[in-house]
């Protein structure tokens, strides 16, 4: 008797051929699905913590070489549109090892909208008693982010004026390689 040729619906009919693909295939299906809810978790997770909406403001100057003269003074312009929020008021400190001071010493200069200025004297400790280096780095630079004020209000809607001046003894202070401002909503 001559051999009988099957067709692709005779294979298709019997179980035994494709009793070995199937779970292979509803499985890989199922993974499928769970890498992709995986990937879609990731992405919303990524979207939300990278978009800083409570940041207001956020900059920082390179100090040429390292080395902040007393003349030198930065500046920052910020614009306040709501002065019923409470605002988190940081200074940002990058230092190098070169820095020999546990401590900084700032003079803030603040103009508000309406023409008014205060001046304020203002330390930051950078290094605990025993020498070790305070905020994040590790090697030669550190960053600090201090908190001057918590919970303050800007009394006025309107642009802000910030000068920043070292308040330190010597002309030139090496080691301070960036200073900035961050202001953000309260928590």
């Amino acid at each position: 008797m001559p051999p009988t040729r099957a067709t692709w619906q005779d294979l298709t009919n019997q179980d035994t051929i494709f009793q070995g693909i199937y779970p292979y295939l509803n499985n890989r299906t199922a993974v499928m699905k769970k890498n992709r809810l995986a990937m879609a978790g990731l992405i919303i997770l990524a979207l939300t913590t990278a978009c800083d909406s409570k940041l207001v403001y956020d900059r920082s100057q390179q100090i040429e070489g390292a080395a902040w003269h007393r003349d030198s003074v930065l500046q920052f312009e910020v614009i306040i549109d709501d002065s019923l929020t409470l605002h988190n008021f940081y200074i940002s400190i990058r230092n190098n090892t070169d820095y020999p001071y546990s401590n900084i010493f700032f003079f803030l200069e603040t103009g508000f909208p309406n023409g008014h200025v205060s001046r304020d004297t203002l330390e930051c400790i950078l290094a605990a008693r025993d020498g070790e280096w305070l905020g994040t780095g590790s090697g030669r630079v550190h960053d600090h982010m201090i908190l001057l004020r918590g919970a303050m209000r800007f009394p006025l809607k309107g642009i802000y004026r910030f000068h920043l001046e070292q308040a330190m003894r010597e002309t030139v202070l090496a080691g301070i390689e960036d200073v900035g401002i961050r202001i953000e909503e309260e928590r």
